[in-house]
């Protein structure tokens, strides 16, 4: 049986593919048997079709392509690689990532080690691509807070994580409702937990780098983005997980009583002049060698607000409201 399929959408980004594959294809997983690399190319218009079909001689791992007529989004294409795999296990990954020797074998002891479970690695971004404070607080978000151990399933992301693909089947794999960006990911998890009692855990090391750069501006853009559609159709399928995330203090769940003195003061202040400034005024934060940041602590909270302020502002966008029922028509 093939041990494990590692899938990866991909759109537009064939110079950070190049470098995702060639790392895949350098892995040894320390044990005999098959496994697979899934390439899903979603409608890429720049040479990523070429680059594929030019890739010859994989044998261990495999490589499998899959190309829909047309550009899918991130939920439907992932379905789409989950689909055509055939591993026990399903490693989900990004076109940006560059998988350190010994990932995917440690996934898999992971996995053994812990049936019934899922994994969730870390990734931190390539040194030589910081060149602002705002990687560094990346880099420390998420499952990076976390040590080895059990990993709540909000914290799951499809850059490095991977799940029993009888389970992934069982519920349906992504939620394809999840139109536009963000929040696809951690809700399969919700439902993986939910529906048939996957857990989690964390997966620290080895640790992959992330080889996209993505400006400060283009990081709040996505946060604006995820507010104005994935966020209120979250907010509609797990109306229970607002709270646990932090995301009741920008938007209610249907049928939700008043919003609390928090959530009010959060609102206020993302709608005011100030808080409309935050997310570009950090921007400007002093730093130290290396971009870190001044005052670390204090920029990391300025930086959650700030993440808040943006995601309310997509919630309340004049165009959310058709946006959000476009996507429910």
């Amino acid at each position: 049986m093939m041990l494990l399929s590692v899938v990866m959408p991909t759109m537009n980004k064939v110079n950070l593919l190049q470098q995702s594959l060639a790392a895949l294809r350098g892995q040894d997983l320390g044990r005999d048997g098959p496994w697979e690399v899934v390439v899903v190319n979603d409608g890429s218009t720049d040479g990523t079709g070429s680059f594929l079909a030019a890739q010859s001689g994989w044998q261990r791992p495999g490589l499998r392509l899959v190309q829909p007529p047309h550009n899918v989004g991130r939920a439907q294409a992932r379905n789409l690689g989950a689909q055509a795999a055939e591993g026990r296990y399903l490693l989900f990954m990004d076109d940006d990532i560059v998988a350190p020797a010994g990932l995917v074998a440690a996934h898999l002891d992971e996995l053994a080690d812990h049936p019934g479970c899922g994994t969730i690695g870390y990734a931190v971004t390539r040194p030589e691509l910081i060149d602002a404070p705002h990687f560094h607080y990346l880099d420390s978000r998420g499952v990076a807070r976390l040590p080895e151990g059990p990993a709540p399933a909000r914290f799951f992301v499809t850059q490095n994580a991977a799940v029993p693909r009888e389970a992934f089947l069982q519920i349906g794999g992504f939620d394809e409702g999840f139109a536009g960006y963000g929040f696809e990911d951690m809700e399969l998890a919700f439902r993986l937990e939910d529906e048939v009692g996957l857990r989690f855990r964390v997966l620290p090391s080895p640790v992959p780098h992330h080889v996209h750069h993505h400006t400060h501006q283009e990081y709040f853009a996505k946060k604006v983005e995820c507010g104005r559609q994935s966020l209120r159709y979250l907010a509609r399928t797990h109306p229970g997980r607002l709270v646990e995330m932090q995301l009741h203090h920008v938007i209610d769940a249907p049928g939700a009583g008043p919003p609390g003195g928090v959530s009010r003061v959060i609102r206020s202040f993302a709608g005011s002049p100030l808080g409309a400034r935050l997310p570009r005024g950090l921007a400007h934060w002093p730093t130290l060698p290396g971009s870190r940041p001044v005052w670390p602590a204090a920029y990391y909270r300025l930086m959650n607000l700030a993440v808040l302020c943006a995601f309310r502002q997509g919630v309340t966008d004049k165009c959310s409201h058709s946006c959000q029922n476009d996507m429910t028509a």
